[in-house]
């Protein structure tokens, strides 16, 4: 009986060694859009995880020196294409632009949930974070967004972008997003140019099964925001004017 005792404690040793540790300040990159074409979706992200699709819409888009160069263009309102500005408001999905990425994140090894989310971006003229809108769909089972402006950074601070690269530490949990995504859009209601250059999630606080979609969704703690365009898009509008 000890010999098998011993033989199943070495056995849960070995488990426990074998099992993958996230050494501290590793990242879990999502893009860096080196070489990347806005015109040919790779089957790979940069990571090595399949990328379902990708999404330019209402935008023009390039790459320049690894990065990507976004003009988002949405579409005005014009009473020839919608029946009533409510009518326009109410499919914002298909008038705002659209920049984003379905990655299979889960497949990666060792994948957690994480606190912060890192991108480095910057503005044309400074001030985009006031059109921007931070949007997500894991699963496409529960959706958070939030105006970029009112995320908040690892310093309890709010992004405001300049013409200047920046790195933004963006606390997922205090800005109402969950630790992990695998479906990622920058959303503009107005017309604005940034640059991307890379999107990275740190500091794991918590693992994720890769095979168990039910721990998957368990794992997101923070209450669901809704979709972008549920947003007060009529509002945010008005105070660019």
């Amino acid at each position: 009986m000890k010999k098998l005792l011993a033989l199943v404690l070495a056995a849960i040793m070995v488990l426990a060694v074998a099992a993958p540790v996230l050494a501290e300040g590793e990242t879990f990159l999502w893009d860096n859009f080196d070489d990347r074409d806005p015109n040919n979706k790779p089957e790979l992200a940069p990571n090595g995880a399949n990328m379902w699709w990708d999404n330019w819409q209402n935008l023009r888009a390039k790459n320049e020196d690894g990065a990507i160069k976004i003009d988002y263009r949405p579409k005005a309102f014009d009473p020839e294409d919608y029946d009533s500005e409510d009518d326009y408001y109410a499919h914002a999905a298909d008038w705002m632009g659209n920049w984003g990425e379905a990655v299979n994140m889960w497949a990666l090894d060792g994948i957690s949930f994480c606190k912060y989310l890192n991108i480095r971006i910057k503005g044309a003229e400074g001030g985009e974070e006031k059109s921007l809108i931070l949007y997500w769909h894991p699963e496409d089972a529960k959706f958070f967004s939030a105006r970029f402006s009112d995320l908040v950074l690892a310093d309890g601070s709010h992004p405001a972008l300049t013409t200047e690269w920046q790195d933004l530490v963006i606390d997922l949990e205090a800005s109402g997003f969950p630790g992990m995504t695998n479906a990622f859009h920058i959303y503009a209601f107005a017309k604005c140019v940034i640059w991307l250059d890379e999107i990275s999630f740190s500091e794991a606080v918590a693992p994720v099964d890769a095979a168990s979609q039910q721990t998957i969704l368990d794992g997101m703690t923070v209450p669901e925001t809704g979709k972008a365009w549920e947003l007060p898009l009529r509002e945010y509008l008005a105070e660019n004017e």
